[in-house]
């Protein structure tokens, strides 16, 4: 009779293919087996190659005689650098959800094992803060609505103190979207809360740095967690709260790499394996999170913003965490700080710049009081607009309205994919100045340094076409905050919580380019987007946003109130509506995004049409499926071309709960296809 060895099962933290087995059996040696449990790190040969895995499993089997043998663990790691089985939990989620192999989550969840101290401190930026917020509570989840930027963070550590347990040795976890927020806002706990009591996990620390941060979590002296979303992938102890900032944030998807997963949705279910509440807070909430939290609420109350400071007390914190309190912030008109300027006028009055009179009065008045400015112009990928010069016109689709972009000869519509030629003459006044273009950052940096010419003013361009590193980018920022620089003109990268008491003015340039995207979501994000930066505007802070469209309906919303349900209610019913027709949008829908990248365009074409045709008639003709998932034809991508690679878009919309049955219809799609669960963009 052979004797019963004690076989580990063990994923590799390594990067398999997902149509692999995942989970390895290795024989346990006798010096391992009272010390190795369930989630310990060891070391063991893996096609010749020795690597870090996790034990999934352990089972005393006897070896039955076969053509091969397991190998031996080589080696088992100290046990203060083992998973958890919320840890290992959470994986098994992430893999089934997103479709990703368990092996490349296992790598993401595992941290590089360091045996140094970190030798330099991490570090952040002091922050005042003062109040004001409202919110919405159901379940173990509450949605808080807060219209000013940084005062927010006095409620937070207000909740903090109410959620720690008696004996403190509860945790709770702050989510920022940016480390930049992290850089900016941490250092306020520090201070409220203690240095020893706060750990920081950014992909910015280095390897010391983080696997240091990451074993003060895990055993248990670190009570606030604050990071970015890769945070969620700590080792509690005894985690009890969770608060997401800004939870609308589209940097919370990671888009670029395997497992695409989304930080709100993955704290979510965190905060459900450990039985904590989670708090998403944001001034303009996405509409899932809206709707998730006020479909399930039957009361609400009304606070004046009188009283909106009676939300620091004892009571009413106690009363958030219990989820008693529902509350929600009247309507505010906007102050004379937040201007929107019709830049069409600005031509009747023969002022053909870039900038309105205006903005260069703001900018010029800023200047002599030596205040600094942020000048914003949204770019989003690659696309531009097809716009008549003379009178405004912009090229849109005859079939869905959405503003056409161009692709090599032709104008195309990313929603229905309509195609039309290039458009020589404007349909509207018939004039032939009609032209392809987008605002780019370096003309506008041109204009603002025309104005000062001969006068000793600091400007600055941050876009993605001059910076190519991040140390570049977070030397700009820090110059910035030091108040080296005077203008900072750019994209996206300009656009933070900067918390600056000398930052006097931020201006908009023709934010039209992010309200024409063809997405389901567009209105959400320029919603989310007016109301970030409308929130900005107080008696010492100028906003101006120069439009071509000054009355578009989200500027009206925006004027009118911090706290927009009306918007949320329509955009909802809107969403709802497209069910008629079909399987509508998210939230009453899920979205996979299938993208192939390819050398040779039409090649990249043929196999998107392949793959069309393979999952068309997959889900037609089978009747689990059918009904359940609708299949939009293949498109090619926004940033058509990227890195030498031809991109093209097949998108499915899902109303299937059965994740085994989605997925089963997943494995048709070829692994050299990337697969993208809850995209944030479809273009």
């Amino acid at each position: 009779m052979n004797d019963k060895k004690l076989v580990a099962k063990i994923i590799p933290a390594t990067k398999l293919p997902r149509d692999v087995t995942q989970v390895f059996s290795y024989v346990t040696p006798s010096k391992f087996e009272k010390k190795i449990k369930t989630g310990s790190l060891v070391e063991v040969f893996f096609r010749n190659k020795k690597i870090v895995g996790v034990v999934y499993d352990l089972k005393k089997e006897v070896l039955k005689k076969t053509g091969y043998k397991l190998n031996p663990i080589e080696n088992l790691l100290d046990d203060s650098v083992s998973l958890s089985k919320e840890q290992i939990k959470l994986a098994e989620y992430i893999s089934e959800y997103y479709y990703t192999p368990l092996s490349l989550v296992i790598k993401t969840i595992v941290p590089t094992i360091t045996k140094n101290k970190a030798r330099k401190k991490i570090e952040l930026r002091a922050c005042p803060c003062s109040r004001q917020a409202c919110l919405s509570a159901t379940g173990n989840k509450i949605l808080l609505i807060h219209n000013l930027q940084a005062d927010r963070h006095y409620l937070y550590s207000d909740i903090l103190r109410q959620a720690q347990d008696d004996n403190g040795k509860s945790q709770a976890l702050i989510l920022f979207p940016e480390y930049f927020d992290v850089y900016n806002f941490a250092g306020f706990y520090k201070d409220k809360f203690g240095e020893d009591k706060v750990a920081i996990l950014t992909s910015e620390l280095t390897k010391n740095q983080y696997f240091n941060e990451w074993q003060k979590i895990k055993n248990g002296s670190a009570e606030i967690i604050i990071g970015t979303r890769q945070a969620i992938f700590a080792s509690f102890k005894n985690l009890k709260l969770i608060i997401t900032d800004d939870e609308h944030s589209s940097s919370y998807k990671q888009w670029d790499m395997n497992p695409r997963y989304h930080g709100i949705k993955i704290a979510e279910k965190l905060a459900k394996i450990w039985k904590a509440k989670i708090i998403l807070s944001s001034p303009a909430p996405s509409v899932g999170s809206y709707y998730g939290v006020k479909d399930k609420c039957h009361c609400e109350g009304v606070a004046t913003t009188e009283a909106i400071p009676q939300l620091n007390s004892s009571r009413v914190v106690t009363g958030l965490l219990r989820h008693s309190t529902t509350l929600s912030l009247r309507s505010i008109p906007r102050n004379d700080n937040f201007k929107i300027i019709d830049i069409n006028a600005e031509r009747q009055k023969k002022n053909y710049s870039v900038l309105s009179e205006d903005l260069q009065d703001s900018l010029l008045e800023n200047i002599y009081r030596r205040k600094q400015a942020i000048i914003f112009i949204p770019r989003l990928g690659n696309n531009t607009i097809t716009q008549c010069r003379d009178c405004h016109w912009i090229a849109q689709c005859k079939n869905c309205e959405t503003t056409l972009v161009s692709y090599g000869n032709y104008l195309y519509c990313q929603k229905c994919q309509e195609k039309i030629e290039l458009i020589k003459k404007c349909p509207k006044c018939q004039g032939q100045n009609v032209s392809s273009f987008g605002y780019g950052s370096e003309k506008i940096e041109g204009e603002i340094k025309k104005l000062f010419e001969n006068k000793n003013i600091k400007i600055v361009r941050l876009d993605s076409d001059i910076i190519k590193n991040k140390s570049k980018q977070l030397k700009i920022y820090k110059d910035f905050i030091n108040k080296k620089i005077d203008i900072l003109i750019g994209t996206q990268m300009v656009l933070k919580n900067w918390n600056l008491e000398n930052l006097a003015l931020t201006a908009v340039l023709f934010p039209e380019i992010i309200f024409n995207q063809p997405e389901f979501n567009s209105r959400e994000k320029s919603f989310q987007f007016l109301m970030s930066v409308a929130n900005k505007a107080n008696e010492n802070h100028q906003v101006i946003i120069q439009t071509h469209k000054p009355d578009n309906e989200l500027f009206k919303s925006v004027m009118v109130s911090l706290s927009n349900h009306k918007f949320y209610t329509d955009e909802i019913e809107n969403r709802k509506a497209i069910l008629k027709n079909g399987i509508g949008y998210p939230p009453f829908s899920q979205l996979i995004k299938l993208i192939y990248k390819d050398f040779n365009s039409q090649n990249c074409q043929n196999e998107a049409e392949r793959m069309f045709r393979v999952l068309d008639s997959k889900i037609k003709n089978d009747q689990k499926l059918k009904n359940k998932f609708e299949i939009i034809k293949p498109f090619p991508a926004s940033n058509y071309k990227e890195f030498n690679k031809y991109r093209w878009h097949i998108i499915i919309k899902s109303v299937c709960e059965d994740i085994e049955l989605r997925n089963s219809l997943l494995n048709l799609v070829k692994k050299n296809w990337i697969i993208d669960v809850d995209p944030d963009s479809v273009l």
